[in-house]
């Protein structure tokens, strides 16, 4: 219930958010930066499974950083992109040398395609998160945190 009267006497309260059209100001909402956190671990990577999670259309990413708290064995030149359908072409392409080296670092620079930092777009569909490796990783070793923030507001 948006409005109530509860003194009878035509005072009427208004609860919830006001809808009122074309409004000009300082935004004071929540939820417009949000985060798609993906935990990695060799094991995960060899896995068929991937856990459902998407990006939204017009989602605009703004950084992403990635935490390595056990060193991934990669092959030479091997990459694991996280993304969208096609993880390689609208993603975060992860190197051999970023997977093998502890500690947090700003990976922004190697988002590619609508997940870029640098996209006048955005995302320009919603996709499910996938993951591509080009190599191999070993299963037994490895586990770091992907982080990507991005801008995303709904419009009512």
């Amino acid at each position: 219930m948006a409005y109530e009267n509860t003194a009878g006497l035509s005072v009427n309260n208004q609860y919830g958010a006001r809808n009122t059209g074309g409004a000009v100001g300082t935004e004071h909402t929540q939820d417009s930066i949000w985060q798609l956190e993906y935990n990695l671990t060799g094991e995960m990577l060899n896995s068929t499974y991937i856990p459902p999670q998407f990006m939204p259309r017009g989602a605009k990413v703004l950084r992403a950083f990635l935490r390595v708290d056990e060193v991934f064995v990669v092959s030479a030149a091997g990459t694991v992109a996280i993304g969208g359908t096609a993880p390689g072409t609208n993603g975060v392409v992860l190197t051999e040398a970023q997977l093998e080296n502890l500690g947090t670092k700003d990976v922004s620079s190697v988002a590619v395609g609508t997940w870029a930092t640098a996209s006048t777009t955005g995302t320009t569909a919603s996709e499910r998160v996938a993951k591509a490796i080009t190599g191999t990783v070993a299963a037994t070793s490895g586990k770091a945190t992907l982080i990507v923030e991005y801008f995303y507001k709904t419009k009512v």
